[in-house]
């Protein structure tokens, strides 16, 4: 997309496309109808033959889709929260930015590469606009991006050595170029879930 030039910047920003339905067969069953032992209902909003009805199709701004689902479903001990703020902090809110240079001094541009299936990694790109893939480059973007220190955003920090020798594994373990970690995390929205916001730690 090019209408999101922020100060008239030439990047090509990144977005995440996706839809709302409702089951007209629902029969008030809440958690249950979907969750509970023998449910009734079935989440396959996703699946060509469902009966489930679309209202709509929306697009969210790539980080921030990743950062709203991170925030209103996990608590700040979960492996998911501590994968999803890893793998934030590691590709940054950056659309478009310059990270060094290629062989032959060629400036490399990094971004967020949307892969087959609805996968993404972080990108080389040989433009200012990140549309131009560079495959002859034989970097990766963790070739020039730093590891960063584990920081789980919340005023409710623990003092748990075991849980923050742990957040600190699977922090580090995200951060890599594939974001192999975060695309596992994130798998289930690929599919029919539900869109029920529970409140958590995150919203303070």
């Amino acid at each position: 997309s090019h209408d999101n030039n922020q100060g008239g910047g030439q990047h090509c920003s990144r977005w995440m496309m996706w839809a709302a339905y409702i089951d007209p067969n629902y029969s008030g069953g809440e958690y249950d109808e979907y969750f509970g032992d023998n449910p009734p209902g079935t989440l396959d909003c996703h699946s060509p033959d469902s009966e489930w009805v679309l209202i709509g199709v929306y697009r969210q701004e790539f980080y921030q889709y990743i950062e709203q689902i991170s925030k209103h479903l996990w608590a700040i001990d979960d492996y998911e929260y501590i994968v999803a703020l890893a793998g934030l902090e590691y590709m940054t809110d950056d659309e478009c930015f310059g990270v060094g240079y290629d062989e032959n001094g060629n400036q490399l541009y990094a971004s967020v590469q949307p892969l087959e299936g609805g996968s993404f990694q972080m990108g080389l790109y040989s433009d200012e606009q990140c549309l131009v893939l560079n495959t002859k480059t034989g970097y990766t973007y963790d070739d020039f991006a730093e590891k960063s220190e584990l920081n789980l955003g919340s005023k409710d920090q623990t003092t748990d050595d075991a849980f923050h020798a742990q957040a600190y594994e699977y922090w580090y373990d995200t951060q890599e170029y594939t974001l192999t970690n975060l695309n596992t995390v994130y798998d289930d929205f690929k599919y029919c879930t539900s869109c029920v916001d529970y409140p958590t730690y995150q919203d303070g």
